[in-house]
């Protein structure tokens, strides 16, 4: 071996060697990221969790402030009305002891007089009782004050306990003022059920007012009552109109930093407001970090081992991997091409080993016959064939496997299910692994388009040949008999009436053929009024003579459309000429423009309705099939082409064709198109 190759091997290892350690390198890398990633991750989730706990503790917290002050607003009603009624009899120690007035929960009710003196109580109260100084006694000297005050806590003077005085005003029948009930709500009562949250050591809750004095306030363990909390968060942004919302912020006090959350009473000018302290939130936090931490800096080492192993592997097996992934992507890519190329081909394919089972099935195959495939895994060639023949109609069943060569005939069979039409071939294999090839394609289009076909030219030619017999029998008559001038005429007459009716076939047939080939690419659209359009089909249509022109019904407004108006009116003529060609009998024909919401997306459309023969159900399942016609007597004129020919005039301007009859009383075409949509209007649904 030359020192040239000796020299491109050690370039080889080197590059290897700094391949490894970048690969390591990279490793490392992303291990910390996704190990930082997933650390941030941790806290958010902890603090999110903590936010929705936060929301639905004070959640709770609400609710139970909006019921307690409720019942105690619904006790001051009573004894204010009470008052009103029966004056200084009210007996509020009776009430109290007839259970009617909650002493339990509500301890103090009673009535201040006009001048300030506690009057009445549900308790004996001794000595005169002068409340005229305090807060919520003064606020409602003022007559506009009629609803329910909260105060800020206040030290009775008649139980010598801290309470949330509740107040109403009592205005007597004649106006004057009366005085004031008042009901005591222990502050305690709040505190207490705060304390049974589970905030933790450090956590807060609080009855707060919007004047940012807190009527009750539980802290780690403590409770309190009439704290200024003026100059915290919660204040400034009850002040700003906010209902609820969520802060963090850091206590000057304890100088402990809680998370917050509060929400204000919907009647009263009052908030809870919950706190959690954060390092307790995030305990777990730090637990898992800690954990993430220990992983990362495993993971770490462990690629740095792995690196230096690799690294003293490599280098003695690298010219040998080399060789074999060379061959290895060899055989992958091309066994993915064969099987790309099978699994997306629609035609389906089955592959027999050396065996004669079934070692390939293909999706398409599998879609063909509608079995799951994983059946026919293993199944031999005899199997096989009795199997697939169990799926054929009886008329073109599958035949056991023949000997496969290279020119082995195509055969066709149907399946029952979806009545699938399959052209079946044989292959036989190359190699030893593969013996014969199944190759299915799906026919089933081509064969019902050739059979369409076949069955509309055997239609066509008849219609075209009833006319077809009568000129070339009219015309042998005029060439080989002598006649006189009326003879000829009528003859003649004759000849031109058929040969009319052989070019309105035809045209009809070409503007057909026409639609169906450029799928209305040619058709000219603009913006039309449709009750416009409606009104030159009526003025130019000529009725049958002795029958009165159609009667147009419309709503009020416009009803815009984006269609070829050309095309639409010869639609429109269609029905309106079968309107009154099946109703020999007379009596009126009517058309009129609706409008409607089909899934959201407003229409307008053509109801052309008759009083005629009208259809039994399966004369109406066959009415757009073309030829066909519901009078088998040939009286009435006609190709059978005209509702054939509307329907695919609707359809491509996206619209729809509905048919209603009944046989002996009459028929009902509904023409729906979507409304403009550049001017499309917001109208009520006339449909029905």
């Amino acid at each position: 071996m030359s020192a040239s190759f000796f020299a491109t091997q050690d370039q080889y290892h080197r590059r290897t060697v700094v391949f490894i350690w970048l690969v390591a390198l990279a490793l490392l890398a992303l291990n910390w990221r996704h190990s930082i990633d997933q650390i941030a991750q941790a806290r958010s989730r902890e603090l999110q969790a903590a936010e929705r706990d936060l929301a639905n503790l004070t959640r709770v917290g609400q609710e139970h402030a909006d019921r307690t002050l409720h019942s105690a607003d619904q006790v001051l009603r009573f004894v204010q009305a009470r008052y009103i009624e029966m004056g200084r009899r009210l007996d509020l120690i009776k009430l109290t002891e007839q259970g009617i007035i909650d002493a339990e929960n509500f301890p103090q009710v009673g009535v201040i007089d006009p001048q300030g003196i506690y009057i009445l109580a549900n308790r004996p109260v001794t000595g005169t009782l002068d409340l005229s100084d305090r807060e919520h006694f003064r606020v409602h000297l003022d007559p506009k004050m009629t609803g329910l005050f909260v105060s800020k806590p206040v030290l009775g003077r008649a139980t010598g306990k801290w309470s949330i005085q509740l107040t109403r005003r009592i205005t007597m029948p004649d106006g004057s003022f009366g005085g004031v009930a008042v009901l005591s709500v222990d502050p305690g009562y709040f505190t207490r059920f705060y304390a049974d949250l589970s905030l933790g050591e450090h956590g807060v809750a609080t009855l707060i007012g919007l004047d940012g004095i807190a009527r009750a306030r539980h802290t780690g363990g403590q409770e309190s009552f009439g704290a200024d909390l003026t100059k915290s968060p919660i204040h400034g942004q009850l002040s700003q109109g906010s209902k609820q919302g969520t802060y963090v912020s850091r206590s000057p006090l304890d100088q402990i930093e809680r998370m917050f959350h509060y929400r204000r009473l919907a009647r009263l000018p009052l908030a809870v407001a919950v706190g959690l302290d954060v390092q307790e939130v995030l305990a777990n936090y730090r637990t898992a970090r800690d954990t993430l931490l220990v992983q990362a800096s495993a993971v770490s080492l462990l690629v740095v081992a792995l690196a230096w192993a690799m690294t003293r592997y490599l280098v003695r097996l690298r010219r040998e991997l080399q060789a074999r992934m060379a061959v290895q992507q060899q055989v992958e890519e091309r066994t993915e091409q064969i099987n790309a190329i099978f699994s997306l081909s629609p035609d389906g394919f089955v592959g027999f080993d050396d065996r004669g089972r079934i070692k390939y099935v293909n999706p398409a195959f599998v879609q063909m016959t509608g079995d799951t495939g994983q059946v026919l895994e293993g199944m031999d060639e005899k199997g096989f064939s009795q199997w697939l023949s169990r799926l054929c109609e009886s008329g073109a069943r599958y035949s056991h496997l023949a000997p496969a060569t290279a020119d082995s005939p195509r055969r066709s069979i149907v399946i029952s299910q979806g009545r699938r039409v399959l052209l079946v071939g044989e292959r036989a294999g190359n190699g030893g692994a593969v013996s014969r090839i199944l190759y299915f394609r799906d026919v089933t289009h081509e064969t019902e388009v050739d059979q369409i076909k076949s069955e509309f030219l055997s239609t066509a030619a008849h219609e075209l040949r009833t006319p077809m017999a009568s000129i070339y029998g009219f015309a042998e008559v005029l060439l080989t008999q002598e006649l006189d001038d009326a003879e000829r005429r009528e003859f003649t007459a004759i000849i031109f009436e058929q040969s009319g009716a052989m070019a309105r076939i035809l045209d009809e047939l070409l503007d057909l053929a026409r639609m169906e080939a450029r799928r209305g690419k040619d058709f000219r659209r603009t913006p039309q009024d449709l009750e416009q359009l409606a009104q030159d089909v009526i003025r130019s249509y000529k009725q049958p003579a002795g029958r009165e022109k159609p009667e147009l019904l419309a709503p009020p407004g416009p009803m815009p459309v984006f269609v070829d108006g050309g095309k639409l009116r010869q639609a429109l003529l269609n029905v309106l000429s079968n309107a009154y060609k099946y109703s020999p009998a007379g009596g009126p024909v009517k058309v009129e423009l609706r409008q409607r919401q089909a899934e959201g997306v407003p229409q307008v459309g053509v109801v052309v309705r008759d009083c005629g023969i009208g259809m039994t159900p399966e004369q109406k399942a066959r009415v757009f099939e073309r030829f066909y016609r519901a009078d088998k007597s040939g009286r009435l004129p006609g190709t059978g082409l005209g509702m054939s020919i509307v329907k695919e005039i609707f359809e491509l301007h996206q619209g729809v064709v509905e048919v209603e009859s009944v046989f002996g009383q009459g028929t009902e075409v509904r023409m729906w198109l979507h409304a403009e949509e550049a001017h499309a209007p917001v109208f009520e649904d006339t449909s029905t």
